[in-house]
């Protein structure tokens, strides 16, 4: 397919065609890679499993040597994971969280991947245009996956049919059940989809449609449209109510998605084998290699 233009960023390689956008960041992996200190990389098919987020006490530490390094490795691949390959985004996130006291165990989940990333590198992000009046959120949580008992949230935001916005993010509070864990995911992010559509709005000059929001657990949309059910603690109520006046004043519509088509699944987790292959192909969207 002939490249129309071409336009070179911090990294990136913006290729634009007829019909859509490319975010080329091939050059950068493979320079990551080849700096990366790490020999004999086995490739994956995905860049975690789904001990992820589990850590071993008795792991030993890095040396500082190492800890710098891998500080440096994860530093990259963080960058790489916000600009081109979201798909790396959750183990991504991780990983940053353990640069000041990495282990053995962090060490082989970094090696895991760049690994997949040896796999993958040919992969770019594809930008379509779709009806860029239409703002689309997907925002998911997975219960208590940390071993502190906090959740994970994970984020993604279309812009038509182009990916601009993802994010996966370790809750900062205890919830008591799944559905408390969605509804901190939704409340802390809805006024970020509205603020998103207004700034969409004011560079476009346009007036666009409400955001839509894709919500897999029932038991919130019943919470914030319905109201009832049991909010067990005055923080998880006022979440509830910020969520209902948002709707009551139509800044979002609230939809139902069911989590086989949940494309922030593979955000608050590790997906594997043909499960990751359509999360990241769809978030990507290209056909994975």
């Amino acid at each position: 397919m002939e490249i129309a233009s071409t336009h070179s960023y911090l990294g990136m390689q913006i290729e634009f065609y007829k019909k859509h956008a490319a975010i080329n960041m091939v050059h950068f992996v493979e320079k990551l890679l080849a700096t990366s200190g790490e020999e004999n990389l086995r490739e994956f098919s995905c860049p975690a499993t789904k001990d992820i987020f589990t850590v071993e006490a008795d792991s030993e530490p890095l040396s500082e040597t190492e800890r710098k390094q891998f500080h440096t490795n994860v530093a990259k691949l963080l960058y790489l994971s916000k600009r081109a390959r979201p798909d790396i985004l959750t183990a991504a996130g991780y990983l940053c969280t353990r640069v000041t006291r990495a282990t053995a165990q962090d060490k082989v989940k970094l090696r895991r991947v760049l690994g997949y990333l040896k796999r993958t590198k040919k992969q770019v992000l594809i930008l379509k245009i779709g009806d860029l009046r239409k703002l689309t959120a997907f925002i998911d949580a997975a219960f208590a996956s940390h071993p502190d008992a906090k959740s994970q949230t994970g984020i993604a935001v279309f812009m038509g049919r182009a990916l601009v916005f993802a994010a996966s993010r370790k809750q900062k509070c205890v919830t008591k059940s799944p559905t408390d864990s969605e509804l901190v995911a939704l409340s802390d992010n809805i006024h970020f989809v509205e603020l998103f559509n207004e700034f969409m709005a004011f560079i476009t000059n346009t007036n666009l449609e409400k955001p839509l929001i894709y919500e897999d657990c029932k038991a919130v949309i019943s919470l914030v449209t319905e109201g009832g059910g049991v909010v067990r603690t005055k923080h998880l109520r006022v979440r509830m109510e910020l969520c209902k006046e948002a709707l009551k004043e139509n800044k979002f519509t609230l939809q139902y998605i069911s989590t086989k088509n949940m494309l922030a699944d593979g955000l608050t987790k590790a997906l594997e084998g043909a499960d990751f292959i359509t999360f990241a192909g769809k978030l990507l969207d290209t056909a994975m290699a």
